[in-house]
């Protein structure tokens, strides 16, 4: 009978109080640092252990990179490894607005892929608000009252709701309008693929007319600078018969690497863009060398091998750092692959501090150019041998080198709005000029349009009829006539007689002051004179 008595007061003591609940630390990596480190097992998705929780998560890891919500891996933590204190009796999991919220934007991805929506993750199990019968984790930006010195789960994203989180960085989905609109996309692409052909036409007709002599000033800077734009032009015209999708732009962003048009449209455009900004440098030190500096032509062709190497090499660096970062994307103006669209530090380092460095060593070499051209004048006379006007010509190679420091300057300055920007855009507090980009592409290839100005001379006419008269069709020399010895043939003496009388008038009458000559003739069968 006692131990019935004890049996039964301690049935009631345990129905009046609940045992406290057993809690352990977080060992899965993916749910670490969301606010608390205190989990409890079973969870809500059935799972008993915490490596069974951790596999069950790893199989969400796509969705969670492709970033359809914000609060995606708040909720899947709280499911899988929820939020445990020894206060509660029961593991404190996701509220229902919170699975609603994060069902509503990720389940049309699933749907999208073939994949429907979890059993375990259905909202109908999950409470609909949080108080003292039913605790549970709202979101961000609700405060979770557990009566326990626990904070509440925060998960802060720095991609906004429509974007996609890929390699560090934050990018719109492929055609996507979040930045520009599909008229200002296609106004765009008309824009650049224009200059791109009309800097394809002319910088390569440039290196054609330096190469054999023609042009206004002679410089070997400007052939490689030339050709230079000649491939980055292609590489435009690449972008442009490849297209947007098949170039750079798959389902879920991604390293541009992987795709081959996407990696040659790169290297054009990056390795061949800061060759074209490492050769304006060399052609302002060479401006520098002869017109300042009047170098034989020994030390000139020893500079052109330094230059050579120079220009050739950094650009080379700086496209293999960029390899090795592997940050290579589309942009979501015109889908061309470049380096830094998603990653603001990329951006920074590969793109806007190298052409910040161009330009400052090629405007220091400007300022000391003007500098010794000023302080020692040239005549205006023409040279007495050549009979060629060098005030002229080093006038004109100076022109040039000024002129490619506005454009250099338009691109840093579109690069700098761009990264200065950048995080505005992609919370949605402001939305991109179009214009700005228009201007980055535009003077990007102005300085290979404008090389139709350094070839228009009669130079280059002259030039090119040499060229085109040695490869037209040759004259054929004229026949040689071999000199045929008269042959003596028999003439009757009354039509001699009669001819000799003939010409003998002619001659009279023709030459009056000469006397006639007189013909004996012979009274026999033949004639002799």
């Amino acid at each position: 009978m006692f131990l019935l008595l004890l049996f039964a007061f301690l049935w009631g003591v345990s129905i009046s109080e609940p045992l406290l609940r057993t809690c352990e630390p977080i060992r899965v990596e993916m749910c670490t640092g969301l606010g608390y480190n205190m989990t409890g097992m079973p969870n809500l998705g059935g799972n008993d252990i915490q490596q069974e929780a951790d596999y069950n998560l790893k199989s969400f890891s796509p969705l969670i990179q492709y970033g359809c919500s914000q609060h995606l891996k708040l909720f899947l933590c709280s499911v899988y490894v929820p939020m445990c204190t020894e206060k509660v009796a029961n593991p404190i999991g996701p509220c229902r607005g919170l699975c609603e919220s994060v069902r509503s934007r990720c389940y049309p991805v699933l749907q999208g892929f073939g994949f429907p929506w979890p059993d375990a993750l259905n909202c109908s199990r999950f409470p609909v608000e949080n108080n003292h019968e039913h605790m549970c984790m709202e979101g961000p930006k609700d405060k979770v009252d557990v009566r326990a010195p626990v904070d509440p789960a925060v998960q802060k994203f720095d991609c906004g709701p429509h974007y996609v989180k890929s390699n560090g960085g934050c990018m719109p989905p492929c055609d996507s309008n979040l930045l520009f609109d599909e008229s200002e996309k296609k106004f765009a692409e008309v824009w650049v693929t224009v200059w791109a052909l009309i800097c394809l036409v002319i910088s390569l007709g440039a290196v054609l007319t330096l190469t054999i002599g023609g042009g206004r000033v002679k410089a070997r800077p400007l052939v490689s600078l030339a050709l230079c734009y000649v491939l980055v032009s292609a590489g435009w015209a690449l972008r442009m018969f490849s297209g947007r999708m098949s170039a750079s732009c798959p389902k879920v962003p991604e390293d541009g690497l992987s795709n081959v048009n996407c990696a040659f449209v790169f290297l054009l455009l990056y390795y061949f863009g800061m060759a074209a900004n490492a050769w304006w440098v060399c052609l302002c030190a060479w401006w520098v060398a002869r017109v300042g500096l009047s170098w034989s032509p020994e030390k000139m062709r020893s500079l052109s091998s330094v230059l050579h190497v120079c220009a050739w090499g950094f650009p080379a660096a700086q496209t293999v750092a960029a390899l090795v970062r592997r940050d290579v994307d589309s942009d979501d103006l015109t889908g061309t692959c470049y380096i830094g669209n998603r990653n603001s530090t990329t951006l920074l380092s590969l793109v806007l501090i190298p052409y910040f460095l161009y330009f400052t060593f090629g405007t220091l070499l400007l300022i000391l150019g003007c500098t010794y051209v000023i302080r020692k004048p040239r005549p205006l006379a023409a040279a007495p041998l050549t009979n060629a006007a060098p005030r002229k010509e080093s006038d004109f190679l100076g022109a040039i080198c000024t002129l490619y420091a506005i454009p250099t300057f338009c691109v840093m300055a579109s690069i700098y709005y761009e990264y200065n920007n950048r995080e505005k855009w992609l919370s949605e507090e402001r939305k991109p000029a179009l214009w700005a980009f228009l201007l980055k592409y535009f003077m990007a290839l102005f300085i290979g349009v404008s090389a139709v100005f350094w070839i228009w001379s009669m130079k280059s006419v002259t030039a090119w009829k040499s060229v085109l008269r040695r490869l037209g069709p040759r004259k054929q020399p004229p026949l040689k006539v071999q000199n045929i010895p008269p042959v003596m043939r028999y003439v009757p003496a009354q039509t001699l007689s009669t001819s000799l009388s003939t010409t003998s008038r002619h001659s009279t009458r023709s030459h009056p002051h000469r006397k006639p000559r007189v013909h004996h003739m012979r009274t026999g069968g033949e004639t002799v004179i």
